[in-house]
């Protein structure tokens, strides 16, 4: 997420200084486009995504919300325990 907010703070600075800094922009972009940071964020957006449509399509929605925060904070958990 920080790298998205690099870039679109980098862009804005890049605009600002002509051609130049919107070439900056443009490769800053391509290396967010390809990194592996992007990558880990769309596969987890697609793992939640699938499970939300599961659970809903097996249960409803009403039990899928406690279901989904619980999927959320338990890989936001496993994540910081691999961080760290």
């Amino acid at each position: 997420m920080e790298t998205i907010i690099g870039f679109i703070a980098g862009y804005l600075t890049g605009v600002s200084e002509g051609r130049d800094g919107l070439q900056r922009a443009r490769k800053s972009l391509e290396a967010i486009r390809t990194s592996p940071e992007l990558r880990r964020m769309v596969g987890e957006a697609v793992g939640v995504t699938q499970a939300v449509v599961s659970r809903a399509a097996k249960g409803g929605l009403g039990g899928t919300v406690g279901e989904v925060t619980e999927l959320i904070a338990s890989r936001a958990s496993a994540r910081e325990r691999r961080a760290t």
